[in-house]
């Protein structure tokens, strides 16, 4: 019987690959035997990342996903690397808090512009291909800021929110054409780009006591939720927010 978690030999196309959810999740994609292009702002990060893998054939690039161009390239340099493109992982994303009165306008522009714009212009770009390829899967990392309310998360939150919506709609739109798009929305996990924050006690305070399991996240959490929608197992699964959270979206 064929694993069907088994994603030996797929081309898979990695966005904010050298931040801590990208990267880790790309190293155990690699180890699974996935063919991966590992893409981000930091196109030298995403180089050293590539280098580092386990396994043979993976490649880097530059990725600014507000830039429909570089999108473009990304997706042609993940095609060219595996012959096809089966599955994006898009793990690009930024973080501002900061009480909404206080807000910088900025802020919540570029918040908008890279969680939500870039989204949707990395997922179209992918979705020509996989749509003339006749099925792929997308998956982008939203957040449990997708559904609560936490205080000081404007910009965060409405860009998640708006992500996980954007979900529902592209996977309306390709689901006839077999391309599962989906979304997995994480509890706080302590990476580079929480960490500003999560150095302040009641900062660290407040999102533990927000969590019934009574733990933070770790990229190892999403491990097995992101192998099983970039693989056969969750084919006919779209359009869904997948929350790994320790419950914090039932409190």
């Amino acid at each position: 019987m064929n694993d069907i978690f088994d994603i030996e030999g797929r081309s898979i196309l990695i966005a904010g690959a050298a931040g801590g959810i990208g990267s880790g999740i790309a190293a155990e994609l690699a180890r699974r035997g996935a063919r991966l292009t590992l893409a981000d702002i930091d196109g030298a990060a995403a180089t050293s990342h590539c280098e580092s893998l386990p396994g043979t054939g993976h490649k880097a690039c530059r990725l600014d996903v507000t830039d429909e161009a570089s999108c473009a390239t990304a997706v042609e340099a993940a095609i060219s690397n595996g012959g096809g493109l089966d599955g994006v992982l898009n793990a690009a994303g930024i973080l501002r808090v900061s009480p909404a009165l206080d807000l910088p306008l900025d802020d919540f522009t570029a918040s908008m512009n890279i969680n939500v714009t870039g989204s949707l212009l990395l997922a179209r770009q992918a979705g020509r291909v996989m749509i003339e390829q006749g099925g792929g899967q997308i998956v982008t990392i939203a957040s449990v800021s997708s559904m609560v309310a936490n205080p000081n998360y404007a910009a965060y939150a409405a860009s998640k929110a708006a992500l996980s919506q954007l979900t529902r709609v592209l996977a309306v739109e390709w689901a006839e054409h077999q391309v599962a798009v989906n979304a997995i929305g994480p509890a706080v996990i302590p990476t580079p780009l929480s960490d500003p924050f999560m150095a302040k006690p009641e900062y660290r305070a407040f999102q533990m006591s927000r969590i019934p399991m009574g733990r933070m996240a770790t990229v190892e959490d999403l491990l097995g939720t992101a192998l099983l929608l970039l693989s056969s197992a969750g084919a006919f699964i779209t359009g869904q927010t997948i929350y790994v959270d320790g419950g914090r979206t039932l409190v």
